[in-house]
C-alpha cells in the first residue's frame, strides 16, 4: 500500500481500520480516552507509552507506525510487487458471426472490449479477434453465445488449411459463417462448409467457391460457461429416431392392412 505521510495520519488510518472510525472504541483498545485519540489524529504527538500500547495491544508493525514502510500489522505478509502479467490483449469485436445462416456484416470490426490471454496461446505474428457465436449449427461442439478466439489467415494459407478444422469464413456478399471445413481448393477450387449439428435438414452442408471467399479465420480457442452433456444429446437423438421408426412401422402396418382388405 502507499505510504501514509506522518504518524498522526497513520493513527487515523488505524482508527478507521481497527475501530470502524470510532475514536471511543480505539481509545478503549489502547487504554486512553476519546479526547486524546482525537488529538493524536489531528496533530498531537503520542507519548512513548501510548505508542507502545498501539504496538503491543493492537499488534501493529512498529516499522510501519514510525516510518510508514512495510505491512501495517505484525502478522501481515509484506506486499510483493509482481511484474506485469505475461499476457496479450485480444480485441473483442462485434462481428456477429452467425453459426448457421450467415449474418450481414459491416466492412469494419467494431471493438467492444478486450480480453487478456497468455502469450503462449497467441502467435506473435498473427492477427487475432474474439467473437461471440450466434446460432445452433455447431451444437454440440460450439454452443450459441459461446466466444471463440480466431486468427486471420493470409490468402496464401488458404490452400493448405487442414481438413475438419473449424473456421470463420466470410463471403464477398458480407455473410459470415462458423463451420467445419473440408478444403478442396487445390484442384477443385472450393471448400465444403459443414455444421456439427446432426440436423442436416436445417443445417445442410454447402460449398463456397474460391472467388466468392472474402476472409478466412482459423478458430483457435473456445470459451464457454456452458458444458453440454454430449451423451445426453446423443441418446435423445437415438430416442427420437426410435420414435420415428415406430411411427413409420405403425403407418406401414395400416397400409398393409388396407391393401389386404381390398383382396
Amino acid at each position: 500500500m502507499e505510504e501514509i505521510g506522518n504518524i498522526n495520519e497513520r493513527i487515523s488510518f488505524l482508527v478507521d481500520k481497527l475501530a470502524r472510525s470510532r475514536n471511543t472504541k480505539f481509545a478503549a483498545m489502547i487504554g486512553s480516552n476519546e479526547a486524546n485519540v482525537r488529538g493524536y489524529i489531528r496533530n498531537v504527538m503520542p507519548r512513548y507509552d501510548v505508542l507502545e500500547k498501539i504496538i503491543n495491544n493492537l499488534h501493529v508493525n512498529p516499522t510501519w507506525l514510525f516510518t510508514g514502510k512495510g505491512p501495517v500489522m505484525q502478522d501481515e505478509e509484506p506486499v510483493v510487487v509482481r511484474p506485469p502479467k505475461d499476457t496479450v490483449s485480444v480485441p473483442v469485436v462485434d462481428i456477429s458471426v452467425a453459426a448457421g445462416k450467415g449474418y450481414e456484416n459491416p466492412d469494419y470490426l467494431d471493438k467492444v472490449d478486450t480480453i487478456e490471454l497468455p502469450k503462449s496461446m497467441i502467435n506473435p505474428d498473427g492477427t487475432y479477434f474474439c467473437i461471440r457465436v450466434k446460432g445452433e449449427s455447431m451444437t454440440p461442439t460450439i454452443l450459441d453465445s459461446s466466444y471463440v478466439v480466431i486468427r486471420l489467415l493470409d490468402r496464401s494459407e488458404w490452400t493448405n488449411m487442414p481438413d475438419e478444422h473449424v473456421y470463420v469464413v466470410s463471403n464477398k456478399e458480407g455473410h459470415a459463417y462458423i463451420k467445419r471445413v473440408k478444403n478442396r481448393l487445390k484442384g477443385k477450387g472450393f471448400i465444403v462448409c459443414m455444421s456439427d449439428n446432426p440436423d442436416k435438414f436445417n443445417f445442410p452442408n454447402f460449398n463456397l467457391q474460391l472467388e466468392d471467399i472474402h476472409t478466412v479465420f482459423h478458430v483457435e480457442w473456445l470459451m464457454t460457461a456452458r458444458m453440454p452433456n454430449i451423451h445426453t444429446t446423443y441418446y435423445a437423438q437415438i430416442g427420437e429416431l426410435q420414435d420415428n421408426v415406430d411411427e413409420l412401422k405403425a403407418n406401414m402396418n395400416k397400409v398393409l392392412k388396407a391393401i389386404a382388405s381390398t383382396h
